[in-house]
C-alpha cells in the first residue's frame, strides 16, 4: 500500500531550518522573560511592601491576574491561528509581550504592576504559538522530538534568564533590566518575522464551514474527543500545581538565606538557572522516550517524582540544599511538560491544532490563575513551607488521575463530553 506523503519529510521540504531558527529565537525570547518573571516577588518589595507575607499576597494576586487574562484570550488566539496562519501568532506573542516587559520599568505602584501583568498575560503566550507552529509544520515521524526539544529551549531560556537577569538587577536596578530583556523578546519576535517560512493554505472546506458555524461549535467538537477532555483536565491539574508554587519559592530562598543577604537575587538566579537547564535537558530527552515507552509511563513517573522532590524540598534547611533539591525537580518537571504537547499532536487533526492548542492553554492558564492564589494563602497563614507539603500531595493526586483516567492516545475521536450530554439529553426526553 502507498504510503501518504502529507506526513513525510518530503511534504516539509524547510522543517528543520524553520525549526531550528524558531528554537533560537524562542530561547531568546524566554530569556527575556525570565529575566524579570522570578524576581517578581522581590520587585514588589520594592513598592513600600516590606513584609514577606503581604509581598506573597501581592505575587500570588499577580500570577492569578496574568492567568485569567491569558485563559480568556488564548482560544482566541488558537482560532486566529487556524484562520490566518501560526507564524502571525508567534510574531504577535512575542512583540505584546516584550512591549508589556518593557512597560514593567516604568510602573509607579504595586498596582500598576498588577495591570501590566494582566496585559502581558492577554498578549504573549510565545509557548503556545510557537507549539502549534511546530505541530504543524513537522513530519510527523519527527514531532515527539521536536515538541521535546522545543520543550528544552523553554526550559533552557528560564535558566540562562535567571542567571543573567539576577546580577544584571544588582548591578544596574529593575528598570535597566527590564528595559533590555523587553527589547530583546521583542528582537525575537522580528527575527521569526524576517526569517521562518510557513506555508499555511486553509482548505476550502474549513473556509466555508467557519463561515456558517458559532466559534464555541469547534470547541464542542474538540471537546468530544475523549482522550482530549482527558488531557486537558490532567494539564489544568497540573499547571495548578506549578502555580501553586510558583510565588513562594523566591521569597523561601530569601526566607533560609535570612535578613541583610546583600546578594540575594543573584543567588535565586543561580538556583533557577541550574534547575531550567537539567529541566531543558530532561525534556528534550524524554521527548524523544515518550514516543518509544509510551506518555502515560513518562508523564505517571514525572509527576511520582516532583512530588518526592518537593515534598523534599520543605525540610531544606539551607539555600544550598534548596538549591540541590530544586536541580533534581528539574528532572522530574522536564519529563512532564512536553508529554502533553505531543498527545496534542497525536490525538488531534493538524488542520485543528490551533484550537486545541489554545483550549489546552487557556485550561492550563486557568490552573495558573488558581494556583498561585491559593498557594500564597496557605504560606502567608502557615508559613511557606506548608506549601512545599501540599505541592507533594497536588502532584501524587494529579499522577493518580492521570494513571487510572488516561489511555494510550488514539488519532480517532472517542465518546467524550458532547455525546455524553447528548445521550443524557436523550434520555431526559424519554422520561
Amino acid at each position: 500500500m502507498a504510503t501518504s506523503t502529507t506526513h513525510t519529510d518530503a511534504a516539509y521540504p524547510d522543517w528543520r531550518r524553520n525549526f531550528y531558527t524558531l528554537w533560537m529565537a524562542e530561547v531568546i525570547a524566554i530569556i527575556g522573560f525570565q529575566a524579570v518573571q522570578p524576581f517578581l516577588p522581590y520587585y514588589v518589595q520594592e513598592f513600600e511592601i516590606a513584609d514577606l507575607g503581604e509581598a506573597l499576597l501581592w505575587s500570588g494576586r499577580m500570577g492569578t491576574a496574568a492567568g485569567l487574562a491569558m485563559a480568556i484570550s488564548s482560544p482566541i488566539w488558537g482560532g486566529l491561528a487556524d484562520r490566518y496562519g501560526r507564524k502571525p501568532m508567534v510574531v504577535r506573542s512575542m512583540l505584546g509581550g516584550g512591549i508589556a516587559v518593557i512597560l514593567m520599568a516604568y510602573v509607579q505602584t504595586v498596582e500598576q504592576l498588577l495591570v501590566v501583568r494582566v496585559i502581558q498575560g492577554a498578549l504573549s503566550g510565545t509557548v503556545t504559538a510557537c507549539l502549534t507552529l511546530v505541530s504543524t509544520s513537522t513530519p510527523r515521524s519527527h514531532v515527539g522530538f521536536a515538541l521535546g526539544l522545543m520543550q528544552g529551549a523553554f526550559m533552557l531560556g528560564a535558566s540562562v534568564g535567571p542567571l543573567l537577569g539576577g546580577p544584571l538587577i544588582e548591578q544596574f536596578g529593575y528598570q535597566t533590566c527590564f528595559l533590555y530583556s523587553g527589547i530583546t523578546v521583542v528582537i525575537a519576535g522580528f527575527a521569526v518575522q524576517i526569517w521562518v517560512r510557513e506555508d499555511f493554505q486553509r482548505s476550502q472546506q474549513v473556509e466555508t464551514s467557519a463561515r456558517h458555524r458559532l466559534p464555541g461549535r469547534d470547541v464542542w467538537r474538540l471537546l468530544g474527543i475523549k482522550a482530549f477532555v482527558i488531557l486537558i483536565v490532567s494539564v489544568t491539574s497540573m499547571s495548578f500545581t506549578f502555580g501553586f508554587i510558583m510565588p513562594v519559592v523566591p521569597l523561601f530562598v530569601q526566607q533560609l538565606a535570612g535578613p541583610g543577604h546583600g546578594n540575594i537575587v543573584s543567588m535565586a538566579g543561580i538556583i533557577f538557572a541550574a534547575g531550567g537547564l537539567v529541566g531543558a535537558l530532561s525534556s528534550a530527552v524524554m521527548g524523544r522516550f515518550s514516543d518509544s515507552i509510551g506518555p502515560k509511563a513518562v508523564l505517571v513517573g514525572g509527576l511520582v517524582a516532583a512530588a518526592v522532590f518537593h515534598l523534599a524540598q520543605g525540610f531544606a534547611q539551607s539555600v544550598t540544599m534548596l538549591g540541590v533539591l530544586f536541580v533534581f525537580g528539574g528532572l522530574a518537571t522536564g519529563a512532564i511538560r512536553p508529554v502533553a504537547n505531543a498527545l496534542v499532536a497525536r490525538i488531534i487533526e493538524e488542520r485543528d491544532r490551533g484550537k486545541a492548542f489554545g483550549i489546552m492553554s487557556s485550561a492550563a492558564a486557568l490552573g495558573w490563575a488558581a494556583g498561585p492564589l491559593g498557594g500564597s494563602w496557605i504560606g502567608a497563614t502557615w508559613g511557606l513551607r506548608s506549601v512545599f507539603f501540599v505541592t507533594a500531595g497536588l502532584f501524587l493526586a494529579v499522577a493518580l488521575w492521570v494513571w487510572i483516567a488516561m489511555d494510550e492516545p488514539s488519532a480517532e475521536p472517542n465518546p467524550g463530553v458532547l455525546q455524553m450530554l447528548r445521550s443524557w439529553q436523550r434520555r431526559l426526553r424519554s422520561h
